[in-house]
């Protein structure tokens, strides 16, 4: 019963396998010895059990190897191509194999960098982990190292190794490939050292000197850069040897640096040697836009006198503040151009530029009509009358009558007919310019002839009232206008210049009189003068 259980068991284990068919099983090896690898999903410890039949190598492995991998290969491939194509495989999941004796051990990427890796040369391509050491010629190894290491991966290594000048790289061997492809465009030769003779016209060959030493470095690494070139030469003396030398007697400098290293002196002796520029005039010019520039001066220059004397008071006394202005300072106006000429220090000046512009605003004005009047009591009111009339007296007319109107244009020979108008019946009155009120009447007129035989009619009876009222109180003698700013007087003047009689003198002497005159020119003129003051809302 029991034989019977194991065979059963047996033969589902074997349907089972003929079902699920395992990777080893899908490596196929091709007539020509080439190997086609078709994996999918498969476990790295699968992976590794079947690289181990295929090449015959031993390999150990960790518990903690885990993860699926799929390859897919259709082309046949070399055994080797087959085995650098699984390193790369375990490389992506984070593993490497380090050979040790006889085995290769699969261990995580993080921990080869501690375990003894093999030693590649060049040519030997691997995606394994392994270290190379690369020899320079003209680069400095400890120079390239900070160039190359932000490069390397985090689980990578790079050394410089300075007796020999190698650089020792820990990394997969491709990365390494690839970073040695850097390394030889990187060692390359500079060019052979030159010197070169500067005549200098400004500035002093030794001070020169110093610089470019200090740009340079020392001849200590000129000479290695050769030495590594393969010349012969000979490293000797201290290595602060220079190589700019000046001499005084000419004024010349001595360089030896490369051919770029030349490039960058010639540009730094030329700006050395420029021309040495003219000493900053501590005399400044500021231009005002709405500020006075002598009402200005005047007060800066009493709150600079007051600044002085409190700080040479004070300059005794321990702890006590530094001076607003760091050196004497002396303003005065430009009147004509409306400028403040300022001689102070370049930092003085800035402290009283600012002070400068707050006071240079604008300000605000005030725009002034004004009527100047002479005014009078002088007043007058007329009332007039006028009465006349004319009778028959045996035949004859007699004429009477009694007036006393205002002087004036209008009078009762006005209320006579006037043949020019109409049609000789209507009274000139209605053609006089009347001033005030005018009343009057014309009653029973009666013609009689005149002394020239001519007829003439006259109203029997008439009579005239007229009223009148001028007033000449008020007289406008100038209407000035005036623009002007806050806080500052205004003055016009409205006059003329006028003759004046001062003396009068008489010569009564001989048979006539001579009489002499003094006059004078004096000015007789209307003054108006205000200051106006504007609040803060503009009244």
């Amino acid at each position: 019963m029991k034989q019977a259980t194991t065979v059963l068991i047996l033969l589902m284990l074997l349907v089972f396998q003929l079902a699920c068919p395992s990777a080893r099983l899908r490596a196929a090896q091709t007539d020509d010895g080439r190997i086609s690898l078709d994996f999918r999903d498969v476990e790295l410890t699968e992976l590794i059990e079947t690289m181990a039949e295929l090449t015959g190598r031993n390999f150990v492995y960790d518990e903690k190897v885990r993860g699926k991998a799929t390859i897919i290969s259709p082309a046949g491939m070399s055994l080797e191509d087959a085995y650098q194509l699984f390193l790369t495989v375990l490389n992506v999941k984070g593993y490497t194999v380090v050979p040790s004796g006889k085995v290769h051990k699969v261990i995580p990427i993080k921990d080869a960098a501690q375990d003894t890796l093999p030693v590649v040369g060049a040519g030997q391509k691997t995606d394994a982990y392994v270290t190379r050491m690369v020899k320079l010629t003209y680069a400095d190894a400890g120079e390239l190292v900070s160039v190359l290491a932000p490069l390397l991966p985090k689980t990578g290594n790079l050394a410089a190794y300075a007796p020999t000048n190698t650089l020792v790289i820990t990394d997969s061997g491709s990365n390494i490939d690839k970073l040695v492809r850097i390394v030889r465009n990187l060692d390359v030769p500079s060019g052979p050292d030159q010197f070169e003779i500067f005549t200098l016209k400004n500035a002093d060959a030794q001070e020169v000197a110093a610089v470019v030493n200090g740009m340079l470095g020392n001849s200590r690494g000129a000479a290695s850069r050769r030495a590594r070139a393969g010349k012969n030469v000979q490293v000797t003396g201290s290595q602060d040897t220079n190589r700019a030398i000046g001499f005084k007697h000419s004024n010349s400098l001595i360089v030896m640096a490369g051919r770029e290293e030349m490039e960058l002196v010639r540009s730094l002796v030329a700006r050395l040697d420029a021309e040495p520029r003219q000493e900053r005039s501590n005399i400044n010019v500021y231009y005002l836009e709405n500020a006075d520039a002598e009402s200005l001066a005047k007060t800066l220059n009493e709150i600079l006198t007051g600044i002085r004397a409190t700080a040479s008071g004070q300059a005794a006394k321990p702890g006590a503040k530094a001076p607003a202005t760091r050196g004497p300072v002396s303003i005065t106006a430009d009147k004509p151009t409306n400028a403040l000429l300022v001689n102070a220090s370049p930092e003085d000046y800035a402290l009283l530029k600012g002070i400068i512009s707050q006071l240079d605003v604008r300000r605000k004005q005030v725009f002034v009509e004004a009527l100047i009047l002479e005014l009078s009591m002088d007043a007058t009111r007329e009332i007039g009358t006028a009465l006349q009339g004319a009778v028959e007296i045996n035949g004859h007319s007699a004429i009477l009558g009694t007036g006393n109107l205002n002087t004036g244009s209008v009078g009762l020979s006005s209320l006579a007919p006037n043949a020019s108008v109409g049609n000789g019946q209507l009274p000139s009155l209605l053609t006089q310019t009347v001033s005030g009120l005018l009343l009057g009447g014309l009653f029973s007129p009666v013609t009689t002839t005149g002394p020239d035989g001519s007829t003439i009619t006259i109203p029997a009876f008439s009579a005239l009232i007229q009223l009148s009222q001028k007033s000449t109180d008020v007289n406008i003698l100038s209407a000035p206008r005036l623009l002007t700013s806050d806080n500052e007087e205004a003055e016009i003047i409205v006059g003329s210049n006028v003759p004046v009689i001062t003396s009068r003198l008489t010569d009564t002497g001989g048979t006539g009189l001579a009489q002499s005159v003094a006059v004078e020119r004096q000015d007789v003129a209307l003054t108006l003068r205000f200051t106006p003051q504007i609040t803060e809302g503009d009244l």
